[in-house]
C-alpha cells in the first residue's frame, strides 16, 4: 500500500511540475555570433542566471564577454555583466499542461562594470542601460533555445571618455529548474 501511495505521489508531482516551468530558477549560456559597436564588429560568449516569479516576469543576471576586430588592427576585449527584467508574452502551449513553447519576450536592464581593453592598450570601464527582445522556443519543459537582440548605452570613462552602443545578437540555451 504504501509503494501504490508513493507511486502515486511522485506520478502527480511529475504531471503537476511543468505547469510551473516558467517558476523558479534558470540558467542558461550563450553566443554572440554578431557584436557591433560603432562600426566594429565581432563575436562573443555570455552566461546567464534568472529567477522567473511567474509565466510572464523574470529577473535576470548575465555576464558577456566578446572580441571585436578593430578596422585599423588590433583587437579589443570587451566585457561586462547586466541585470535584465524580462516580460514574456506566452502565444502558444506544448501541451495540456501548459508549458509554453514559443515566447516573445522584452526586456529591460542595466550593463555595469563594462570593461574595453585594446591590444597593447590601457582599459577602460563604464557603465549605462540596455534594452533588447527576442523569441524563446521551448524544446523540452525544462530546455528552452532563444534568439534575441540587444541594445546597450554605454559611457566609457579615461582613455575612451565617450558614450558608446553595443548591439548584440544572441543565440542562447536554457536550463529551467522544476
Amino acid at each position: 500500500m504504501k509503494r501504490t501511495l508513493s507511486l502515486i505521489a511522485l506520478t502527480m508531482t511529475l504531471i503537476a511540475t511543468p505547469a510551473v516551468a516558467k517558476e523558479g530558477f534558470f540558467v542558461g549560456a550563450y553566443l554572440m555570433p554578431a557584436v557591433t559597436i560603432q562600426g566594429e564588429e565581432g563575436t562573443g560568449y555570455g552566461f546567464r542566471a534568472g529567477l522567473g516569479f511567474n509565466k510572464y516576469l523574470s529577473v535576470l543576471g548575465q555576464i558577456e564577454r566578446s572580441e571585436l576586430d578593430m578596422t585599423g588592427g588590433g583587437k579589443v576585449k570587451l566585457s561586462g555583466a547586466v541585470v535584465d527584467l524580462r516580460l514574456n508574452l506566452p502565444l502558444t502551449t506544448l501541451d495540456s499542461a501548459k508549458v509554453m513553447s514559443f515566447e516573445p519576450y522584452v526586456q529591460f536592464g542595466y550593463g555595469f562594470n563594462y570593461e574595453a581593453k585594446p591590444d597593447g592598450g590601457s582599459s577602460s570601464s563604464g557603465n549605462g542601460p540596455r534594452l533588447g527582445f527576442g523569441i524563446e522556443q521551448y524544446l523540452f519543459r525544462e530546455l528552452s533555445v532563444n534568439v534575441g537582440w540587444t541594445r546597450t548605452e554605454i559611457s566609457f570613462d579615461q582613455p575612451i571618455n565617450e558614450d558608446v552602443v553595443i548591439r548584440t545578437i544572441e543565440i542562447g540555451l536554457t536550463y529551467h529548474f522544476l
